[in-house]
């Protein structure tokens, strides 16, 4: 079983910051995951944590692709995989050129879809996308990408920072209209949520 406990812990002694996921090498070489990461203007409060819990998840695996979204799409991927956290996050900060800008969530995993080297990643994956769904741009092109993800994708999970609140219903446009294509919107309002969804996918895969 998993050492959520020690995950918890290690959490909250560190402000937050995961150092590592426990007993997680094994589950991670056999289904990949793909991490999306809004970086956009209104998720900017979540941003550095969402990106020190990325950092973690590329120590634990090898099979582990990182993207930010914002209004471009750039893979992140290769500087996660630094061992030091603050030579990683640098590097990224250096690479990512939309922090805090606008949301342009569908034109984003359009051009993620498009490159069929990216795309293939997510064939039989598990597909998480940290953002509020805030979308500025056209809901039909989020609507395409987010459906022909779910046709690739083993399973297709948006953790929003909003379903902190346990009442949390999809309240936007974009997001009523992509949710047919998700398999859940969940809770992705702090690190240790993000950590137990995480290590929860090993139960599914069973």
């Amino acid at each position: 079983g998993w050492n959520m406990r020690k995950v918890f812990r290690q959490a909250v002694q560190r402000d937050g910051e995961v150092i590592e996921l426990p007993k997680l090498k094994r589950t991670l070489r056999q289904r990949r995951i793909v991490l999306l990461i809004d970086v956009s203007g209104s998720m900017k409060d979540q941003t550095d944590s969402y990106l020190r819990f990325a950092h973690a998840l590329a120590q634990a695996g090898q099979r582990i692709e990182i993207f930010t979204l914002g209004t471009r799409l750039t893979r992140i991927t290769r500087a996660m995989k630094v061992r030091n956290r603050a030579q990683a996050l640098n590097l990224v900060s250096g690479i990512v050129a939309d922090w805090v800008g606008g949301t342009r969530l569908g034109d984003a995993l359009q051009a993620f879809l498009d490159i069929p080297r990216f795309a293939g990643f997510t064939r039989g994956a598990a597909v998480l996308t940290l953002s509020d769904g805030l979308e500025r741009g056209d809901h039909a092109t989020l609507v395409d990408a987010v459906e022909k993800l779910s046709r690739l994708s083993w399973k297709l999970i948006w953790l929003t920072p909003l379903a902190g609140d346990a009442g949390y219903q999809p309240e936007t446009a974009a997001m009523q209209a992509i949710s047919p294509f998700l398999d859940s919107i969940e809770n992705g309002s702090s690190v240790t949520a993000l950590c137990e969804r995480v290590l929860s996918l090993r139960q599914e895969a069973a």
